[in-house]
């Protein structure tokens, strides 16, 4: 690689660096003009051309260092342990923006860490990250290098712009295991590349966040797939297809991850317990040992693998979710019965992906929508006292009758009495060893309660609207608290379920859940009442919940109009920031 330099006194202030793919040799002087400078580089690792780059600039290099309080494992150490990575890291950017550089790639190696330690060696002796200016695309990514646009810089002060830059640096990272060191057999296979990169970025992510901010995510993202795939587009799988182009390509990168999600979901409770963590381990050694042919990977061998390693038979699966498009729309309505003591469940499911194209031949054989989903959908029952059932129903038609036996036995008493006798039974059961308890007073939490409002100026202040006499009667003879569907998040669909405002405002208290507590939150704005208004306005002041919880449950009082108790948390809000300041 050639670098012309104008003269002596300009290439010491501003000294011209070429990055390149492999790994850096020399430097030295051209042998017949004086003015241009030779950078060699080697790359040993066999690589496509299209992962192939190099940027040459006024470059200042930071290198992250190797976390030395953590470098071997220990026999004692789990899989959850990171061992921190030796590989060389180096960090490029134009003057002045050293700053705003070490801001935004302090997290790295933690990136780099997480993924030696959860699916092997880095494929490549080194990495390099080069932010520029006037890039083409956001991010391009070749072999040990990463090329960013300098527009996701930031600074110590950014709070928005690190969860997408730290989402981006991290997928430019896992690309360096799955989608340059190892590349789709055909464009039929562009899916399981990328959306492997997706998917092991994304557990990063939640080691990184925490899990609400994954699960919240991930629920978003599967709205996002369930509005889209509606019938006009194909499955992520099309033998004998062409590169995708742009918007395609984007859904393919939505929803190519969530089915590797709900694939990992369905192998941990049909086969291993570890699911898709025992099958990715597998397929990146046998990538960097040379066991993988041209480290090419396709659909066909990727899932005889997870048939290996589970024993799990996952045709049925692929046929829905990966040579099939579209997403389920379930209907669910919920009855008890008394003499049988039972809650009865009436299911009804459609696929507007398969309404949509039924009428036309053509559509149905090129973009083949499922008609009818099957599977297992776990729900839970939190019953009369206090504790969560989870019962597993198996749909394989588009209507069916479910018939859920209780197990709570006795009458449903008061919701408060209740609340206290069923946690401290459940307490004392945790105490003396019994797990099963422990868990299930972990899922349930009486903590989201705002001690202002326990006092009735405060109250009136607030305008809160109490339940009513009626409410209060319905609640005290309801049979159980509230039900859950799909409370493992296991499908890409979207639910439909009626019950009323005092179980949503139950689940959206008690359920720790994020993703439960939106579904409340949804539920509760589709009927506003001065109730429902008033558990909104709560729901954003109480620090307990999620930020981003909070944040739906404000934009969700402009949908419902209540408008008054938003002025009054920007009004105590805009006080309190005084009072800190």
């Amino acid at each position: 690689m050639e670098t012309d330099s104008v003269s002596d006194e300009e290439e010491e202030e501003v000294p011209v660096v070429v990055i390149c793919t492999g790994e850096f040799v020399e430097k030295v002087a051209h042998p017949h003009d004086s003015r241009k400078t030779i950078f060699v580089y080697s790359q040993s690792a066999p690589t496509t051309v299209q992962h192939v780059a190099f940027a040459v600039g006024p470059f200042q290099v930071v290198t992250i260092p190797v976390d030395k309080t953590r470098t071997e494992p220990t026999d004692s150490e789990g899989p959850g342990i990171m061992v921190s990575s030796k590989t060389p890291m180096h960090v490029y950017c134009l003057p002045g923006l050293e700053a705003r550089l070490r801001a935004t790639t302090s997290f790295y190696r933690t990136a780099m860490n997480f993924f030696t330690s959860e699916y092997g060696s880095y494929p490549f002796s080194s990495h390099k990250l080069v932010f520029v200016d006037e890039l083409a695309t956001p991010r391009f990514e070749a072999s040990t290098l990463s090329i960013v646009h300098n527009d996701i810089l930031h600074g110590d002060e950014a709070i928005e712009e690190v969860f997408d830059a730290r989402q981006s640096l991290s997928h430019a990272l896992a690309c360096q295991w799955v989608g340059i060191n190892i590349i789709p057999k055909n464009w039929a296979d562009l899916w399981l590349v990328n959306g492997l990169g997706h998917y092991i970025t994304a557990l990063f992510l939640r080691r990184l966040f925490g899990n609400n901010e994954y699960r919240f995510r991930l629920r978003k993202d599967m709205d996002r797939v369930v509005q889209q795939d509606r019938g006009g587009m194909p499955p992520l799988c099309v033998l004998n297809s062409d590169a995708p182009d742009g918007p395609l390509l984007a859904f393919i990168n939505l929803k190519a991850p969530l089915v590797l999600y709900i694939l990992d979901r369905r192998l941990a409770k049909s086969g291993t317990a570890l699911g898709l963590s025992r099958v990715l381990p597998k397929i990146f050694l046998s990538a960097i040992s040379g066991e993988m042919t041209n480290n090419t990977i396709s659909t066909h061998s990727f899932l005889r693998t997870c048939r290996k390693v589970s024993a799990v038979d996952l045709r049925s699966f692929s046929d829905q979710w990966i040579y099939g498009s579209g997403c389920p729309t379930f209907t669910f309505q919920a009855t008890f019965n008394k003499k049988k003591m039972a809650v009865e469940l009436y299911m009804n499911q459609a696929s507007p992906a398969y309404q949509h194209n039924e009428a036309d031949r053509v559509r149905m054989g090129l973009l083949k929508p499922v008609q009818t989903f099957e599977g297992t959908l776990t729900i839970r029952i939190h019953e009369a006292d206090g504790t969560p059932y989870e019962h597993v129903l198996d749909i394989r038609n588009d209507s069916k009758k479910y018939e859920i036996l209780f197990n709570t036995k006795y009458k449903r008493v008061r919701r408060n009495t209740k609340r206290f006798l069923a946690r401290k039974a459940a307490a004392a059961a945790a105490e003396a060893g019994d797990v099963e308890a422990a868990e299930a007073l972990d899922m349930i939490d009486s903590g989201f309660e705002l001690k202002e409002w326990e006092n009735e100026a405060r109250r009136a202040y607030w305008q809160v609207t109490d339940w009513t006499e009626e409410d209060e009667a319905l609640m005290n003879g309801a049979a159980y608290e509230w039900i859950r569907l799909d409370a493992d998040f296991e499908w890409i669909a979207s639910i439909s379920f009626e019950q009323p405002d005092y179980m949503w405002v139950s689940q959206l208290q008690r359920d720790r859940d994020v993703v439960a507590q939106l579904e409340a939150l949804h539920a509760l704005a589709r009927q506003p009442t001065g109730v429902v208004s008033s558990n909104l306005t709560k729901t954003v002041l109480v620090n307990n919940y999620f930020y981003r919880v909070r944040a739906e449950a404000a934009r969700l009082l402009i949908a419902v109009g209540a408008f008054n108790h938003l002025a009054f948390i920007l009004l105590t809000m805009f006080n309190s920031a005084l009072r800190q300041g």
